[in-house]
C-alpha cells in the first residue's frame, strides 16, 4: 500500500528540529524511493549522481542500514544491476 504522500516527489529533509513520521527533529529522515528515477542527485545533501556510491554511502559504523548494504554489495554483479534498474523505473 503507498499513501499519496508517498507518491509525491521527495523533498531535501535535513535535521531541522521538525518531527516527520517516527525520525526526530535531529535525525535525517530517508526520502521516499518514489521518484528516484528522476532525480539527478543523490543523499540528503546530493553529493553524488551515482546509485552507487549513494548505496555505499549508507554503510557506516552503526548504520541501520549496514545490513542491507552487506547484503547488496553480496549480489552479483548482474542482480546489482537489476536492483538499479529497478531504482532507476521508480
Amino acid at each position: 500500500w503507498v499513501s499519496n504522500k508517498d507518491k509525491a516527489p521527495a523533498k531535501w529533509i535535513v535535521a531541522d528540529n521538525v518531527s516527520q513520521g517516527t525520525a526526530g527533529g535531529d535525525q535525517f529522515r530517508t526520502a521516499p524511493l518514489w521518484g528516484l528515477g528522476e532525480r539527478i542527485f543523490f543523499l540528503h545533501d546530493g553529493r553524488t549522481q551515482d546509485l552507487m556510491v549513494a548505496i555505499a554511502a549508507h554503510s557506516s559504523s552503526g548504520s541501520e542500514a549496514n545490513t542491507t548494504v552487506a547484503n547488496f554489495n553480496a549480489l552479483s554483479t548482474s542482480a546489482q544491476q537489476d536492483i538499479l534498474n529497478f531504482l532507476r523505473s521508480l
